[in-house]
């Protein structure tokens, strides 16, 4: 038993590490009440140290494991909607593009165009975006992990909150994960600014002017 403690407290998990301590203590009283007739009792008390310390140090680790990839998400999160938002409304639909995930979500240049001019029409120019919040998307899938984040952009015509959903995306050489858009949407008094176009809610493109009409009022 008290072997058992110890390959237990031996695994870098803390509630297992933990349980490992507990069956070393148990391990104790069984040995002292056998008068001798079983050994193990320094390892024993070895599995219950043990235990006690896998658990604070594993604990310690994922915990920083944990603020790690947090960051690392919230950095290529910001960084894609950056790049986006910031390229679109430069004529650099395709530059746009790189950031956005084509295979889950497919749009087409056209789409990032009509996107783009409107929200410059309406708010004008991207000057700085914040985090609010991430969580796991609820369509959450093993092999294509989603996230759903909610923003806070600020143009030049004042702040909006925009929510997005992402796909992580592994970095090569890394650790850490990279992201792509598959929605946006920016909320708006106006209406909100959504892609890809839902149905029934299609992007509106401003309305050209041509001199057709005045010549016509002016051959009447």
């Amino acid at each position: 038993m008290a072997i058992l403690a110890m390959v237990i407290a031996c695994l870098p998990c803390p509630p297992v590490s933990l349980l490992g301590s507990v069956i070393g203590l148990m391990a104790i009283g069984r040995i002292r009440q056998a008068d001798g007739k079983l050994r193990g009792l320094t390892l024993a008390k070895i599995s219950i140290v043990v235990g006690i310390l896998m658990s604070v140090s594993s604990l310690f680790l994922l915990t920083s494991l944990r603020d790690y990839l947090e960051d690392g998400q919230r950095k290529a999160i910001s960084e894609s909607v950056q790049i986006f938002l910031t390229e679109s409304l430069n004529d650099n639909a395709s530059g746009a593009l790189s950031h956005w995930e084509l295979k889950e979500s497919p749009v087409h240049v056209e789409d990032v165009v009509a996107f783009a001019t409107v929200v410059h029409d309406r708010l004008g120019s991207l000057k700085s975006l914040q985090i609010g919040k991430i969580d796991p998307a609820k369509d959450v899938s093993m092999l294509q992990p989603r996230l759903d984040a909610w923003l806070i952009l600020e143009f030049d015509q004042g702040t909006r909150n925009a929510s997005c959903q992402f796909v992580l995306v592994p970095v090569l050489g890394s650790m850490s994960f990279g992201t792509r858009i598959t929605s946006l949407k920016i909320e708006d008094p106006d209406g909100g600014l959504i892609i890809p176009v839902e149905d029934g809610l299609p992007v509106e493109t401003p309305p050209v002017e041509t001199g057709d009409s005045n010549d016509d009022e002016v051959s009447s």
